[in-house]
């Protein structure tokens, strides 16, 4: 147990027998007892005092135990609270625990079994604390809390996943650039939704195919060289939750066949293992890659694509919403303004003055990022964001079309270029004037990932 001694209230309509437990309690000196003699005593001590636990009898005349833990659970959902009677039934014991009780023990009370339960109930108390600001977090929840920004196509994805949230069962598809908002909407799906499970997130470019097969599917003892006990995959741990599969169209080809097992068949076995078990999860999975290409490619199952796709929502690109912009940044302002702890700076008309005329590859992620930066410098007066040094064709800067200039400062494009040209011309631009940067400095510059830029790189083959 802790250090201090635990405070514990105690409530019995008996007082002679509770002094007695109240001492044999107190001798250990681990915990230090209230001893009071009725519900409504309990309740008056328990509002003006800070417990650890609660112990109470059952059968006490005008409010009894389990009225008691009633009342303890609106004020406090996770406080212990454990219940004792001489007169114990099956049917009491299962209706004190529904309404809210820790544990159910019997009279005499056995002190080292009371004194165990507390110790576990305390290295507990944490996870159902948490348990419990999860689910108020929940009951109200919206897709408002997740998505920001009142342009038509982010309100057709909200419809969407109010739909998709109340089939916690159907299998959903997440598409769009890199930093578009894949995994809060993952997230947000997950909320609303109300599964009883956690959230796990699994990067399938993070990882080699056999590390990632042992991440996804778990391994038994001995399965390989290294696997020095049972290891419980992340499918399981998402069990009655959510798995998000992220980067999906990174996973190797050899591990996509089991994949769709486990999806058909709501099944998994361990590598190592020759037991099937029940894997219950609800998958939404995501890519910023064109999936349908990847088949072509036959670097991706079509089965499997058939099977992800049955729900699929579209994140548009931030170059297409720019009204949205100046909401999503006043957002990203009060978010990191409360990370950071430091007060709100002003917001005014010319506070986010331009923005709209860069075309934001990075999209919400690279905004965020110029919030930041524009947050860490400011002075003192109305904040100023500022889109990244080196926006093709924008604040003067100069240079020849599809060429960067000299000093790395810009590059014009023509209008009429396809979109992919000009993501292509960009990346090239700010490839040739990086110096001394390595790729992460330009990566963090983008307001993209390594690994991203290292997937364009390769996609537009560029050194």
């Amino acid at each position: 147990m802790c250090d201090a001694p635990l405070q514990l209230l105690l409530v019995d309509d008996d007082p002679v027998s509770t002094a007695v437990l109240r001492s044999r309690l107190e001798s250990r000196g681990t915990v230090k007892v209230r001893q009071v003699q009725s519900g409504a005593e309990a309740l008056d001590w328990f509002r003006k005092g800070s417990w650890d636990a609660v112990v109470s009898d059952v059968m006490m005349p005008e409010m009894d135990g389990i009225e008691l833990v009633r009342a303890i659970r609106v004020q406090d959902p996770s406080l212990p609270v454990f219940l004792v009677t001489g007169r114990a039934t099956v049917r009491r014991a299962v209706e004190g625990i529904r309404a809210g009780a820790t544990d159910f023990l019997p009279k005499p009370v056995d002190v080292e079994a009371l004194l165990a339960l507390l110790e576990r109930a305390m290295v507990e108390r944490p996870v159902r604390e948490e348990l419990s600001h999860r689910t108020l977090r929940r009951e109200g929840a919206s897709v408002a809390d997740h998505l920001v920004g009142s342009h038509p196509r982010l309100r057709e994805v909200a419809r969407n996943v109010a739909r998709i949230a109340r089939l916690p069962r159907a299998r959903v598809l997440l598409t769009g650039e890199s930093g578009t908002g894949k995994s809060a909407l993952a997230r947000a799906i997950h909320e609303i939704s109300g599964v009883t499970g956690r959230f796990v997130t699994v990067n399938c470019a993070a990882l080699p195919g056999h590390l990632l097969e042992s991440e996804l599917f778990g391994h038994e003892k001995g399965a390989f060289t290294g696997a020095e006990s049972l290891k419980r995959g992340l499918i399981e741990v998402a069990r009655h939750g959510t798995l998000f599969l992220d980067e999906i169209g990174a996973m190797p080809l050899e591990l996509q066949g089991k994949l769709l097992l486990f999806l058909e068949e709501r099944k998994i076995r361990r590598v190592g293992g020759t037991d099937s078990l029940p894997a219950e999860a609800h998958v939404i999975a995501a890519t910023n890659e064109d999936l349908h290409a990847r088949v072509a490619e036959r670097a991706f199952r079509a089965d499997l694509l058939y099977r992800l796709d049955v729900a699929a929502i579209a994140m548009p690109p931030l170059r297409e919403m720019p009204s949205v912009i100046p909401e999503l940044a006043t957002h990203f302002a009060r978010e990191l303004a409360a990370e950071f702890g430091l007060p709100l700076p002003e917001l005014d008309e010319a506070s986010f003055r331009g923005l709209d005329a860069y075309p934001w590859p990075g999209n919400a992620r690279e905004l965020r990022n110029a919030v930041e930066r524009a947050l860490i410098y400011h002075d003192g007066g109305p904040i100023r964001v500022s889109p990244p040094d080196s926006p093709p064709g924008g604040r003067g800067q100069s240079g020849c079309e599809g060429e960067a200039s000299g000093d790395g400062s810009g590059v014009v494009l023509p209008l009429d270029l396809p979109l992919k040209e000009v993501e292509r011309r960009y990346l090239e631009a700010q490839l040739d004037a990086r110096e001394e940067m390595d790729l992460k400095e330009v990566a963090e510059r983008l307001g993209i990932s390594r690994k991203t830029l290292w997937e364009k790189r390769k996609r537009f083959q560029l050194g």
